[in-house]
């Protein structure tokens, strides 16, 4: 069995997140990833060379999560795969390269960020009906002549 992975894209989100509605009502969040590229100089130092920037979907629920956390300027790493959408805009194709999310995270080593957390609904837990033990034997400890004699 070989495990289930993903990409992870760091960045911030550029722009101010939208939520839209497909014809469906499936709830889609629309936003702007920017990453930072850096060139690191032989004194140790980083020298800035610009910033590249990526369309940033998710769909459902996620989307909805995602709409009531985040807000432009917030670091975050979304976790999902690269696609690509073709589409047509005043007459011409398109096709425009996007990253789906299916988590989008809080970037937690950019900045301190305090998370309030929901109580989470307990689990129903199963009772199982008691069950008879099996015979047990038990002996008791060897007087300390015993021991002295070898048994």
């Amino acid at each position: 069995m070989e495990l289930r992975t993903k990409t992870a894209l760091p960045g911030y989100l550029s722009r101010t997140p939208q939520l839209k509605r497909l014809p469906d009502g499936l709830a889609l969040f629309i936003g702007q990833l920017g990453q930072k590229q850096y060139r690191d100089e032989a004194d140790g130092s980083l020298t800035l060379l610009g910033t590249k920037y990526i369309k940033l979907v998710l769909l459902g629920e996620n989307a909805e999560e995602a709409i009531a956390d985040f807000v432009e300027g917030d670091d975050v790493v979304a976790i999902g795969g690269f696609k690509t959408r073709s589409y047509e805009h005043r007459g011409q194709r398109v096709e425009e390269r996007q990253f789906q999310a299916v988590k989008l995270l809080f970037d937690t080593t950019r900045a301190r960020y305090q998370v309030e957390r929901k109580p989470r609904r307990r689990m129903e837990v199963a009772r199982e009906t008691p069950r008879a033990a099996g015979a047990v034997e038990f002996r008791a400890a060897l007087p300390a002549r015993a021991l002295a004699m070898g048994r």
